[in-house]
């Protein structure tokens, strides 16, 4: 029996042009960049980089996947130079000694260049190819997505930003499929509204997908206005977006409450003004919690807003709205109804700073342990939209301590950042890559809900008035001309420091019964349509609610409506007819 003999396997070997056989052909491999048996490993040509293994084992180095020219620069060209720089480094060592430490400066750059692209590629490029592969039906190589797909570094800064994506020659797609390419980049750069241009003809086929433009840069507080009448109460306006659609941030989410993150000048102030305004016309009592003592001077003459800055005053503050929170829940978990809990907006500015008044001002009152009003702010992120309190805290770097823990930050649905560090990002939205570190015009957010970024222009309040005087009175009338408010000073005071349900002596959640009538009621009194009501209802020129009903149902007055129906209708009424 004769036994057969293993023959090892030979890899493809590159042509040699002509004249270059024998000799010549080590010194044409090694200038070329081509390995020195000769053979090929991969698909790399002298000037492209290399997309798939030839070997067997279908593996391949990342040097062998390099264009033959980056191989020679990289690798043989130094090996050359080496002799002559260890010649240098003997004979003339001051040289030597400037020559390299030019090019290790020279060498550091580029490192780190090097290294920001591929990080770069790792985490923006190579997912887009790979999700963008499945919608192509091609497979994916890894780590080589940047051949075919080209996204600028600084998109998200960029004014004009395009997305270059290459197509397979051969690819036959429909509607759906381009729609579905679309999609899926979009999802992947945490961008919305993509503009795809299409490029299918051709030797490349291509498509272009422009990123939308930047929000306006400015926006008018007098123009911002209407937009909140228009919107729904769960619905908080953050600013104008891109293609001036408008940026809201949902009350509705299971934590419904928001960070305001800014360096200096970035406008928080402006942020927490906007945002506390519509609150406030909306029924919303107001607490604010400044550390800074005067960072939002235009709510200390508001009356029935809470304002705390000493240390004694912010810790009474946090206590009594720790055991309002209980006594809500409590209220709740006894089958009370949620819509007649009276909302609350707390507004909590630099607690960075005023943790550690709070923990001094304990240990003076002969406290030990952590201080309980730290428990309390922790426990006020913690709670969830049924109790009807939001909590919207700002400050320039809102670390873990702020909040009571790392824990109760992941408790905030919602995060604005502006003028904000790398540090900040990755402290505050880690998943935004690459995140916009580029400085906008004044008032410029971002706004950050799980993995969607918007980006959006804040109105402009003018709150030290450089350029509308009475523009503070301005914000105030506005914010006050809404529904009734709560007065949380006069709630406070009924407080006696402790924390269950009977120290707390005017319930701010008992049940009221709300004057007024909703449109439901009234049309069955008044044998009109319900749905020729609601259409009437998105008028401006429709009475104005009085109130809100059991699961939040806006209440009108009954005369009011009686009139504004026979205007409507142009026609005499009789005066029993709709009093019915």
């Amino acid at each position: 029996m004769t036994k057969s003999r293993h023959v090892p396997y030979h890899a493809e070997s590159y042509p040699l042009p002509w004249g270059f056989n024998g000799a010549l052909a080590g010194p044409y491999r090694w200038f070329s960049g081509r390995p020195m048996n000769g053979h090929r490993y991969t698909n790399a040509t002298g000037f492209r980089y290399g997309t798939a293994a030839l070997d067997p084992s279908r593996h391949a180095n990342a040097y062998q996947l390099l264009p033959g020219y980056k191989r020679f620069l990289y690798v043989r060209l130094p090996i050359m130079l080496a002799p002559g720089a260890a010649t240098v480094a003997v004979t003339a060592p001051e040289h030597a000694a400037l020559l390299g430490l030019g090019l290790s400066t020279l060498g550091a750059k580029a490192v780190h260049g090097h290294v920001r692209t591929r990080r770069f590629r790792r985490e923006v490029v190579e997912p887009v190819a790979a999700a963008v592969s499945a919608v192509l039906r091609e497979p994916y190589v890894k780590g080589k997505g940047h051949l075919w797909v080209s996204v600028p570094e600084d998109f998200r800064d960029q004014d004009t930003a395009v997305v270059s994506i290459q197509l397979p020659p051969d690819w036959v797609a429909d509607t759906g499929d381009r729609a579905r390419l679309v999609q899926v980049v979009s999802e992947r750069l945490q961008i919305p509204d993509l503009s795809p241009s299409w490029a299918v003809h051709g030797h490349v086929p291509l498509v272009q997908l422009s990123i939308p433009p930047k929000p306006p840069k400015n926006v008018d507080f007098l123009d911002a206005i209407p937009l909140v009448q228009d919107m729904s109460e769960d619905q908080l306006i953050m600013g104008m977006g891109a293609q001036d659609k408008v940026v809201v941030f949902s009350l509705t989410m299971e934590s419904p409450h928001l960070m305001i993150a800014g360096g200096s000048n970035a406008g928080k102030s402006e942020l927490a003004a906007w945002l506390t305004g519509q609150l406030m016309r909306r029924g919303y009592g107001l607490a604010v919690l400044d550390a800074k003592f005067t960072s939002h001077m235009w709510a200390r003459k508001v009356p029935g807003v809470l304002y705390a800055s000493e240390d004694e005053e912010l810790h009474n503050a946090l206590l009594w709205l720790d055991a309002e929170l209980l006594r809500r829940a409590r209220f709740v978990a006894d089958g009370g109804d949620p819509a007649m809990l009276k909302p609350l907006a707390i507004l909590a500015e630099e607690m960075n700073g005023a943790s550690n008044r709070l923990r001094a001002y304990w240990r003076a009152q002969g406290g030990t342990g952590m201080s309980p009003a730290l428990t309390a702010m922790a426990n006020l992120s913690s709670m969830g939209r049924e109790l009807r309190i939001h909590l919207l805290m700002a400050g320039q770097s809102l670390s873990a301590k702020a909040v009571g823990g790392p824990e109760n930050r992941e408790n905030f649905g919602g995060r604005a950042l502006a003028n904000a560090t790398s540090n900040q990002w990755k402290m505050l939205a880690p998943q935004i890559k690459p995140a916009p570190i580029k400085k906008g015009p004044p008032g410029r957010w971002h706004l950050v809900v799980g993995d969607t970024l918007r980006e959006f222009q804040v109105p402009f309040v003018d709150l030290k008035e450089k350029k509308t005087r009475g523009a503070e009175a301005r914000l105030i009338e506005w914010a006050t001309g809404g529904e009734p408010g709560w007065d949380v000073p006069a709630a406070m005071a009924g407080w006696d420091g402790g924390a269950t349900t009977e120290n707390v002596r005017t319930p701010s959640s008992e049940v009221v019964t709300p004057e007024g009538v909703s449109l439901r009621t009234f049309a069955g009194e008044q044998g009109l349509s319900l749905a020729t009501l609601r259409k009437w209802a998105d008028r401006q020129d429709f009475p104005v609610e009085v109130g809100i009903g059991a699961n939040r149902t806006r209440l009108y007055d009954r005369d009011h409506l009686k009139a504004y129906v026979r205007a409507r209708l142009r026609e005499p009424v009789e005066a029993g007819e709709l009093d019915g």
